[in-house]
């Protein structure tokens, strides 16, 4: 892409492509990063792995995580996006083809959190990438949209494991490989470079020029640590309580509700389809009245994970419970846009990598879980997950409302004197 261009002056077909390629690469994120979750079950009964164990799986994928949310911003800010997209693509694609050669702990231990690495670089570049290339008056729709391929993902996984059966997790993790192999791909030869692009800020045209390097100091100044590090709390919240409920809503069907492999992966699909609607109403509303009206989807979704573990055995009452409950999660896409427009351009990718870097809170989630089932049941582990997101709720309204529209907006700027929860 030519120096000096404008993001406001793309044409449809070029944007089109760009949303496209970006929306790809997130559905091969998202599919590898739920994939452990799904074939918990399996690796217990297949690769002789204990619970425990996969649940440690989980926590080596969390501090890979960790690790790449704030080692990538800085490389991204040297070498711009679509670069760094790439490498992170083919290394996710390379390192989950691993999983299928090796049956033994501790190989999937560690690449899952050479995996976790993998993941925050596709996240962290093409969310950045969406963020700058399209105005605030559609941006949290656009990415709630691009958000909601891990709607899409769980809907792939789950009609495929509904197909392959209990022994047929394996293609589950052949196609992991292979998505994102394909992603590296498109994204070398049709997505433009961002190198010299002039992108959009807080105004409907495009402003500034990505030229600034952004540094982590500026994350940790006065006006801007506190806004730091609600954000990677509130992050840290999301993943626990989905972590609490979801990361084993699979083992909770198989073991304490018996039912089959192929029933529970219609649940997952369930959970796929509730988030997608959900992407769609969250985004819409976000746009309308403010990204902070969002945090009643946890106060939503709280109610329903009680529900559903409370509920009597009736297929048709989980299955709505469930539904609902995946409408509500889905109150997060909007933070695709949120986190970056909390930060100025420079520090975007800053930004966007707090999402992730809340696993610092949460990666040892699952374990929480297993230690709880140990002594109570595996119901009062997942009961954890109520608890964490109305704590969410509380942070989220706390934080400052950043669409000029909003009806919560009260003159926040990213480039503000003086950020953070005070200036709501």
């Amino acid at each position: 892409m030519a120096a000096s261009r404008r993001a406001d002056e793309l044409g449809r077909v070029e944007q089109a492509l760009i949303y496209a390629i970006l929306g790809v690469a997130s559905l091969a994120y998202n599919y590898n990063f739920v994939l452990i979750d799904f074939i918990r079950p399996y690796l217990v009964s297949d690769n002789g792995m204990t619970l425990a164990q996969t649940a440690w799986l989980y926590t080596a994928q969390g501090s890979g995580v960790i690790a790449g949310s704030f080692a990538v911003p800085a490389v991204i800010t040297r070498y711009h996006a679509k670069p760094v997209l790439v490498a992170g693509a083919a290394a996710l694609a390379g390192l989950t083809a691993i999983d299928l050669a090796v049956t033994a702990f501790a190989p999937w231990l560690v690449s899952r959190f050479l995996v976790g690495i993998a993941l925050t670089t596709t996240y962290i570049t093409s969310i950045t990438m969406l963020a700058n290339l399209f105005p605030p008056r559609v941006r949290g729709r656009l990415l709630s949209i691009n958000m909601a391929m891990f709607s899409v993902a769980l809907l792939i996984i789950g009609t495929l494991g509904s197909q392959v059966g209990a022994h047929g997790w394996r293609t589950l993790v052949a196609v992991g490989a292979i998505a994102p192999l394909a992603v590296a791909l498109v994204v070398f030869v049709w997505l433009p470079s961002d190198d010299g692009l002039v992108v959009y800020a807080d105004e409907e045209v495009a402003t500034q020029a990505i030229d600034a390097r952004g540094r982590w100091s500026e994350m940790l100044t006065h006006r801007r640590r506190w806004l730091t590090a609600a954000c990677l709390l509130l992050a840290g919240l999301n993943f626990s309580g989905y972590q609490f409920y979801s990361g084993f809503i699979t083992t909770y069907l198989t073991t304490v509700r018996h039912f089959s492999a192929e029933l529970t992966a219609v649940f997952v699909s369930i959970d796929g389809a509730g988030t997608l609607v959900g992407t769609l109403l969250w985004g819409w509303t976000a746009d309308r009245f403010g990204r902070r009206t969002n945090a009643v989807g946890f106060v939503l979704a709280a109610g329903f994970i009680v529900a559903f573990l409370v509920a009597p055995v009736r297929t048709p009452v989980l299955m709505l419970v469930e539904f609902g409950y995946a409408v509500c999660l889905s109150c997060t896409n909007v933070w695709a846009a949120y986190f970056a427009e909390l930060f100025p351009v420079r520090l975007r990718p800053m930004g966007t990598s707090l999402f992730h870097g809340g696993h610092i809170v949460s990666v040892f989630a699952p374990i929480v879980v297993t230690i709880v089932a140990r002594h109570f049941s595996l119901a009062v582990g997942m009961a954890l997950a109520p608890a964490t997101f109305l704590l969410g709720a509380v942070i989220w309204a706390m934080l400052p409302e950043t669409l000029r529209t909003g009806v919560l907006y009260r003159g926040f700027a990213a480039d503000a004197p003086r950020s953070g929860l005070a200036a709501r």
